[in-house]
């Protein structure tokens, strides 16, 4: 029977992690969460940023809903 070789993925190896899909990065920016309801029949349409921030990756950002948090924001 033929043995297989072992395989060593030279993965980069990071203690950060983007807080809301959990996927390592070393690229994360901080930003605030933001609930966005569409507009209905009876309601206006409405947003609600979150106060608390969020280390988030480039994915993240760029499909959900969010505001930096910068310099002057603090």
């Amino acid at each position: 029977m033929a043995k297989l070789s072992r395989v060593d993925w030279k993965m980069p190896v990071t203690d950060r992690v983007c807080e809301n899909c959990a996927f390592p990065d070393e690229e994360l920016v901080l930003v605030r969460r933001v609930y966005v309801t569409p507009e209905v029949w009876d309601r206006p349409a409405s947003a609600r940023v979150v106060e608390e921030s969020e280390l988030w990756c480039v994915s993240c950002r760029s499909q959900y809903p969010n505001e930096p948090v910068g310099d002057g924001d603090d």
